[in-house]
């Protein structure tokens, strides 16, 4: 069996959060939840909240450049699920470079299926690490302007 992730799919699948309105790490993360709820993405959105919050309490998810991946799995999903967000203004995400996070991937993943949560975050990261990509995503207003920032040459 192929366990291939089909990363362009998944991203054009997934939720949008054009302005983020938290200022806090707990309201953009449960922001974004309920943007995935309100997408009929996550049957129980508390389930998926719980297991979003309780991987953060181990580390923050903030990364480098103004990047947030917060994640987790629960089995109230069958399988991964996303929601791509901006917050211009930033928020503290305890970031490994102590700047403020602007750009949100939050991803739950089903608990029997590592692999593709893995290969989505690592096709994810490796985006990320180019100047454009973050640059053309803060000005996205819809999950096809990401797409087109991931995926521009």
């Amino acid at each position: 069996m192929d366990n291939r992730l089909d990363f362009k799919a998944e991203v054009g699948a997934s939720s949008f959060v054009a302005r983020l309105k938290g200022d806090s790490k707990d309201a953009i993360i449960t922001e974004l939840i309920d943007a995935l709820h309100r997408d009929g993405k996550l049957p129980d959105r508390d389930e998926a909240l719980r297991a979003v919050m309780d991987r953060e309490a181990t580390m923050s998810t903030g990364l480098e450049y103004g990047v947030a991946l917060p994640h987790g799995k629960s089995s109230t999903v069958g399988k991964l699920v996303a929601v791509f967000g901006v917050k211009p203004e930033g928020v503290d995400f305890k970031a490994l470079d102590g700047s403020p996070s602007v750009l949100f991937v939050l991803v739950v993943s089903a608990v029997n299926q590592v692999e593709p949560h893995m290969q989505f975050l690592g096709a994810l990261g490796r985006s990320l690490m180019r100047p454009a990509v973050r640059a053309k995503w803060l000005e996205a207003t819809n999950i096809s302007d990401v797409v087109d920032a991931l995926f521009e040459n």
